[in-house]
């Protein structure tokens, strides 16, 4: 995922967003819309990935108020027309040039001794809102919001979208209960038609945990399928790397910088799972080399302390909700359809050389700072480009019929697939039908 921040940013370039006016007004909608909307029997409410939910920050001192997007995730092409980076979207609303400095700071979290990530004092963070501005509160999902139009859903109203705070793991931010709020709205508006949850990467997780931690009758009755793209549902082996790498930039393009802040435990936090991995290696130093288990040993090796104690309280192998299809296998309470990429050499972790010395008082790979190397060799495996097909390939473990339940689509890469009309098409499929019969992925 880390080297597919490019695939991350790139996406969508070109396409007319129209974020300043409703999206039906620049819609590629055709001009009778009354067959195909009698079509849809399910609202959609969509969960996208990492740092691609605007938040809005509020520091007590001084007293500021500033709507952010992360830099290296959401492109000028994906911004209000006001807005020609994050750094001016976040200007225009409200943050003063003299604090641009004062942002990365402030979005940090503190990791206490017990590993517990809190905000800093006198800073909150929420999404802009929930449920109610698809263009403002998922800009980067535009497109994908216009493909829905054109095929008969009304944004904000029959699609939403449902950003959350991605510095937190799922459970730890208040996704779930905002969700529980927006569906009950939906399907009360909705003649108690259930909704689709469709989600993207990171996004997925958070999904997955309501699905699994929501009253299972609640569940059945309220969402009619969970619809994946490219989804994430374990720790991201390459995205380690950020842990022990200069946080992000305001300059998308800047080579040494990672998406996140090495405090995020959102994803950071999350260990990497063996029954995802198996016996892969996933970065080397020198001679040592680190597969799934030797998480916790590569944190320390490479000086990222508070992640490798935030990850022994975050780890989703500690989680009941998350080892119930980890380990137990236990389908979801409604049917579950994932389409993914494939095909493309995707990064799963690095390889470090570690350079000679002869001190004695530097023993570990944290002190040599090789680590910090930075341009490591990278370890590649089969994926979409930003996810690998370990990460992707994850809910066969559990879901309930793999040739109904999941779609593979060669050589689709990890933004494009929310535009691929293959998929899309799938989503309409899974959105469409009689009673809680959901059609086959096949």
């Amino acid at each position: 995922m880390a080297d597919a921040v490019g695939a991350r940013a790139i996406g969508f370039v070109g396409i007319s967003l129209c974020l300043t006016a409703p999206l039906s007004s620049c819609s590629t909608a055709p001009s009778d819309l009354e067959s195909v909307e009698s079509a849809i029997s399910a609202p959609v409410v969509f969960v996208p990935g990492l740092g691609m939910s605007a938040l809005r920050v509020h520091v007590e001192q001084p007293d500021i108020t500033f709507d952010f997007l992360v830099p290296a995730m959401n492109p000028a092409t994906v911004l209000p027309a006001s807005a020609v980076s994050a750094l001016d979207y976040s200007i225009d609303s409200g943050l003063p040039v003299s604090q641009v400095d004062s942002v990365a700071p402030w979005l940090s979290l503190s990791i206490d001794a017990d590993g517990e990530a809190h905000n800093q004092p006198g800073v909150a963070v929420e999404p802009v809102s929930f449920g109610s501005a698809f263009a403002t509160e998922c800009p980067r999902y535009v497109p994908f919001a216009e493909d829905l139009e054109s095929r008969g859903w009304k944004v904000d109203d029959t699609l939403r979208c449902a950003p959350f705070d991605y510095r937190y793991p799922p459970g730890e931010n208040s996704f779930a209960s905002n969700l529980t709020r927006l569906v009950n709205e939906i399907v009360a508006e909705a003649d108690d038609a259930p909704v689709v949850l469709a989600c993207h990467s990171q996004g997925c997780l958070m999904a997955l945990h309501a699905l699994r931690t929501l009253d299972r009758e609640w569940v059945r009755a309220n969402i009619r399928a969970l619809f994946g793209f490219a989804g994430q549902f374990s720790g991201c082996s390459d995205c380690l790397r950020w842990a022990f790498q200069p946080g992000w930039s305001w300059d998308p393009t800047d080579p040494d910088a990672s998406p996140v802040d090495p405090t995020w435990v959102g994803e950071l936090a999350l260990d990497l799972q063996t029954s995802v991995y198996g016996d892969e290696v996933l970065y080397r130093n020198g001679s040592r080399e680190y597969r799934a288990p030797d998480v916790g040993q590569l944190l320390i090796d490479a000086g990222s302390t508070d992640i490798a104690r935030a990850t022994k309280r975050y780890s989703l192998q500690r989680q009941t909700w998350f080892m119930k299809g980890n380990e137990l296998e236990i389908p979801l309470a409604v049917p579950a359809r994932f389409v993914y990429g494939s095909g493309i050499p995707t990064v799963i972790g690095y390889d470090f050389t570690m350079p000679n010395t002869s001190s004695d008082k530097c023993a570990s790979t944290a002190c040599i700072g090789s680590f910090a190397q930075k341009n490591p060799a990278q370890i590649l495996a089969d994926g979409d480009g930003g996810d690998s097909s370990f990460m992707n390939r994850a809910p066969t473990g559990w879901t309930i019929d793999v040739s109904c339940d999941i779609k593979e689509m060669p050589g689709v890469s990890h933004m494009d697939i929310v535009t691929t009309p293959e998929a899309i098409d799938l989503l309409e499929r899974t959105a469409t039908g009689h009673g809680s019969t959901v059609a086959c992925l096949d």
